[in-house]
């Protein structure tokens, strides 16, 4: 059975090793978004991070959301919606699916706090807190 997004549906829950095997890959893409937002136009980086060189294992995109939110969650501490969305963005590109970083605001914003979130076909994917009330003003994919 797979999802409509080509993703393989996973209803068992992952084993310790493969929750940690995740996380790895997590905090890998992590740190290779976070050295390269310094570094890169957003349009190029989102560009680079949508081809990736090899197929990985195939998770549910809410697993993958939850598993990005979890990892890189320290204590209370988590780091921006962007980054964020650039590691979920970049391991479901990885299996294969044609996720999409989507940046917005809220309807009336008063300031320019952008907030960015994933989707798959159309349908918000996180991390959380994912779209919201945020209106799209641009989408990468």
């Amino acid at each position: 059975m797979s999802s409509s997004a080509g993703s393989p549906v996973v209803s068992e829950s992952l084993r310790p090793i493969e929750k940690v095997r995740l996380a790895c890959r997590v905090w890998s893409v992590y740190a290779r978004v976070r050295l390269a937002l310094a570094h890169e136009p957003l349009p190029a980086l989102v560009a680079r991070l949508g081809r990736p060189p090899r197929r990985a294992p195939a998770q549910p995109p809410d697993r993958l959301a939850r598993a990005v939110d979890r990892s890189l969650r320290l204590g209370r501490r988590q780091p921006r919606c962007l980054v964020s969305a650039l590691v979920l963005f970049r391991l479901l590109r990885e299996q294969g699916d044609p996720a999409e970083l989507v940046i917005g605001l809220p309807e009336g914003a008063r300031t320019k706090d952008a907030h960015a979130w994933v989707e798959l076909g159309a349908r918000d994917v996180g991390p959380p807190p994912g779209r919201g009330a945020n209106r799209e003003l641009a989408r990468y994919g």
